[in-house]
């Protein structure tokens, strides 16, 4: 599985970064990277997910991953061998991201934001 060089999100997905960082000032590549480490803690799988459409926000791939681009590129051929996921790297990310905003929508500041990551690692 190619580890692409560029990532786009869902329409669904943009709006939804777009709403997030205008309520706790964190940009869309964090608020992502937060979404995907969200939605690999579950053990679920993609299911549905995995079949979104990707017209949305583009990344550059160092924009999205930052400096960990090594971690998560591993994290991701970890879940795809776990789950058998049979989607493009591309999907998957999409995927991800959108799962991991579903769990933040109730997100209206960056303390909010901050209390579900460390309710998360309970």
């Amino acid at each position: 599985m190619i580890f692409p060089h560029r990532f786009r999100v869902s329409s669904v997905s943009t709006e939804k970064l777009k709403y997030l960082k205008s309520k706790t000032g964190v940009t869309p590549n964090i608020i992502c990277r937060f979404a995907i480490s969200m939605a690999l803690r579950d053990s679920k799988g993609v299911g549905n997910a995995s079949s979104v459409e990707l017209n949305g926000q583009e990344f550059n791939v160092g924009t999205l991953f930052g400096e960990h681009i090594d971690l998560y590129e591993m994290l991701l051929r970890q879940y795809v061998s776990d789950f058998d996921v049979r989607v493009d790297m591309q999907h998957l990310v999409a995927a991800l991201v959108e799962l991991g905003l579903h769990k933040m929508g109730h997100v209206k500041s960056i303390r909010e934001m901050t209390l579900l990551a460390v309710k998360t690692r309970s």
